[in-house]
């Protein structure tokens, strides 16, 4: 980016927010230094407010900017113009919420490729300890399936950088119901003082026949209470019928069905989408002329 040295034109005397100083920020900085900023907004005559190191400048931006977005620069040169170059790092499934969304779904079908048509679930009750260990099993058996998983779960480790504390943790659970494709699990603890000791879960997927399903459970100790939601209505029987005994454990559950209903067109593509939804994306590849 070219720095220049003008100030806003609106007909007020000229403020400290009005002005762009190169000159304050030339002082004691050399060629090849590193600063940190952000794009502030746009200015007077076609140019952009930018904060480099803490020095307010205006500037000319070769690539339209995400005002607020964090950037790196290095400076380029002093004279005869400030010359800042952008270096940001370029967004990856670490540093861009929809670029992490893709990466996870795109895992988690190569890893799926692999599983087999399960159909529907046993007379219950739905033994989940006995699917989580046989599911293992089968991971520990096969090096490349468990690479394929793996690769999932690390992807399910860098959500907690996206993801407030308070949604809880974000896990990758294809054994927890037959046939349940592109799941998701977040898990929150309750401790005492704030409800608990209690977990709040919430499960997201889509089944071949039944379509898409969500379900909001409470689990306190003895007692799980149930909120389903359903792509398809017409199957609800079919899901509380599955899940209306589950093992865990040496308990076996009855879920309290708190209310069964359509599922919201917010919750269409998962709780993690939805929750990623107002996260900003990095802007990259902007050179700056002050």
């Amino acid at each position: 980016m070219r720095v220049s040295d003008k100030q806003s034109s609106n007909g007020r005397s000229p403020n400290s927010r009005d002005r762009s100083d190169p000159e304050a920020f030339r002082r004691g900085r050399k060629a090849g230094q590193i600063v940190r900023g952000r794009l502030a907004g746009p200015g007077p005559h076609g140019l952009y407010w930018v904060v480099a190191a803490g020095h307010r400048l205006l500037a000319r931006l070769d690539h339209e900017p995400t005002p607020g977005r964090e950037l790196l620069f290095r400076i380029e040169r002093l004279e005869p113009e400030l010359l800042l170059k952008d270096i940001t790092p370029p967004p990856s499934s670490r540093s861009d919420p929809a670029l992490f969304l893709s990466a996870l779904t795109e895992a988690r079908s190569r890893f799926e490729h692999r599983l087999a048509d399960d159909g529907p679930p046993s007379v219950p009750p739905l033994d989940l300890t006995g699917a989580r260990r046989r599911f293992l099993a089968w991971l520990t058996a096969d090096p490349a399936v468990r690479a394929d998983f793996d690769a999932v779960a690390a992807l399910c480790a860098v959500a907690g950088d996206f993801l407030p504390r308070t949604e809880g943790r974000l896990a990758y659970v294809p054994w927890v119901f037959p046939g349940l494709a592109q799941s998701e699990l977040l898990a929150a603890r309750l401790p005492a003082g704030q409800g608990g000791p209690a977990w709040t879960v919430r499960v997201f997927g889509r089944l071949a026949r039944e379509g898409l399903v969500a379900v909001q459970a409470s689990w306190h100790p003895g007692r799980v209470a149930c909120r389903l939601m359903l792509e398809r209505r017409d199957a609800a029987g079919a899901v509380t019928a599955a899940l209306s005994r589950v093992r865990f454990g040496r308990a076996v559950l009855a879920p309290a069905w708190l209310s069964v209903g359509p599922l919201p067109a917010a919750y269409a593509s998962g709780f993690v989408a939805r929750l990623l939804a107002d996260a900003g994306r990095p802007f990259t590849g902007l050179r700056l002329r002050v």
